[in-house]
């Protein structure tokens, strides 16, 4: 009786998200998806109440025996590297997830940002189809460091700014965003991965059932300056099948990067938004000013993350590498298998993996998120999100590897943390100590 139960309501919340239309009515499909949430919501109470009880981050901890490989090593600080980490995510000492600015060579933290996150959830309403967050669960997604010492990050339900001299936000923009968060050109606005439901207007079966991402232009003191539906720029820039061929999937774009050009180029012009759109494994070259997609790929990197630019011909992506809705121990298409880094040069319309080898001897293998940034000493850094370990390559050797440790049994969450070269860090940090506030 309890495998015809969980078969036949499986399949009824199957119906309800795909041709419940025919048979349910709206009301009654929400009724059906609510109670198949339901359970999740009463985990994520039951992780909130110990996290409560016992002031511990559980759902944010990882069991190192599970998840430690032989290839890893811990070798941080490293005394040859004149950058910094900007660390997101879980604390040891705090206990759940804070930011802080590390000095790479001696490992002293020369900042700290520590969220009140009960405060920020005042400040923000429950968002359709956003992950469920609670305290226990809380993360400053990708933290950016501005020039007077604040940071700016999401918790895919708002966009935050934080000082370092107080817990409390500076403000909150109470609206969906998430993955990353870059300047434009001007420096005085940023954008951001965002939610839309302007594509499917006039189909509103699918726009109550099928996210639309969008990009979102804001300014550093929390103004929504544009919102544009990335679904509408694939269908007016004659790439509907990309879009809608096939299962119409409840995220069929899913853009987890929004990298600006801050120089003119013969491929791109100063202001061009470098995209990666995850679930059609592809990466973009969009032209705000004209509304035009000037160039797209997809593969060969596969739900890729993190697309950069490199210099004036060259893109980085951080290729994941792996197969979506299977089992973790088969996401990989061969056992051996690791995530890469892959660049494009246009000048050539070729591929190539010049990390190759120093990836596959140190073995980082996110299966979602990941981030990477090839420096511009030409050395890589990679952030392997869902084990806690951040990685600094020089062009021939790992420089040092830096674990979030958080005892001797676990290790941390970490959230899209930053590499800063030196010069990059210098302003902020005349900033923060002008404050005085650490």
């Amino acid at each position: 009786m309890l495998i015809v139960a969980v078969i036949g309501t499986a399949g009824l919340v199957r119906h309800a998200l795909t041709l419940g239309h025919t048979r349910l009515s709206d009301t009654q499909a929400d009724v059906v998806i609510a109670l198949s949430e339901f359970p999740l919501l009463v985990r994520t109470a039951v992780q909130e109440l110990a996290s409560r009880i016992l002031g511990e981050p559980f759902p944010l901890l990882l069991d190192r025996n599970q998840i430690e490989k032989p290839s890893w090593v811990r070798r941080f600080p490293a005394s040859e590297d004149s950058g910094f980490l900007l660390f997101s995510g879980v604390d040891p000492a705090a206990k759940h997830s804070i930011v802080q600015l590390i000095r790479i060579s001696d490992g002293k933290v020369v900042s700290r940002w520590e969220p009140d996150w009960s405060a920020i959830y005042e400040r923000t309403t429950a968002k359709k189809g956003a992950p469920v967050r609670s305290l226990g669960t809380s993360m400053a997604i990708h933290p950016l460091l501005l020039a007077d010492g604040d940071i700016i990050f999401n918790t895919d339900t708002s966009l935050v700014r934080l000082s370092p001299c107080s817990p409390l936000p500076v403000w909150v923009l109470d609206q969906e965003m998430h993955h990353s968060i870059q300047f434009d050109e001007s420096g005085s606005a940023v954008w951001v991965p965002s939610v839309s439901k302007d594509a499917f207007a006039d189909n509103p079966w699918i726009r109550d059932r099928v996210r639309d991402d969008a990009l979102a232009h804001v300014s550093t003191d929390g103004q929504v300056l544009d919102k544009r539906s990335f679904a509408r720029i694939l269908l007016d820039n004659g790439l509907r099948a990309m879009l809608l061929s096939g299962d119409l999937r409840n995220d069929p774009i899913h853009i987890n990067e929004i990298k600006v050009a801050l120089q003119s180029t013969h491929y791109w012009q100063r202001g061009d938004l470098l995209i990666s759109a995850a679930a059609p494994s592809a990466v973009f070259l969009y032209r705000p000013s004209t509304d035009r997609i000037i160039w797209h790929q997809t593969g060969p990197w596969l739900h890729q993350h993190s697309a950069d630019f490199v210099d004036d011909h060259r893109i980085s992506v951080f290729d994941n590498n792996v197969l979506t809705g299977v089992p973790d121990d088969y996401a990989f298409v061969r056992p051996d298998a690791t995530n890469h880094v892959i660049l494009y040069d246009f000048d050539t319309g070729r591929t190539s993996e010049p990390y190759a080898a120093l990836l596959a001897k140190a073995r980082p293998v996110t299966r979602t998120q990941g981030r990477a940034r090839v420096l511009p000493d030409g050395g890589l850094f990679v952030e392997e999100t869902n084990y806690g370990r951040h990685l600094r390559f020089t062009r021939d050797r790992l420089l040092w590897s830096r674990i979030n440790d958080y005892d001797d049994r676990r290790i941390g969450a970490v959230s899209w943390s930053r590499y800063l070269t030196a010069e990059e860090a210098a302003g902020p940090l005349r900033a923060l100590i002008a404050r005085r506030c650490q």
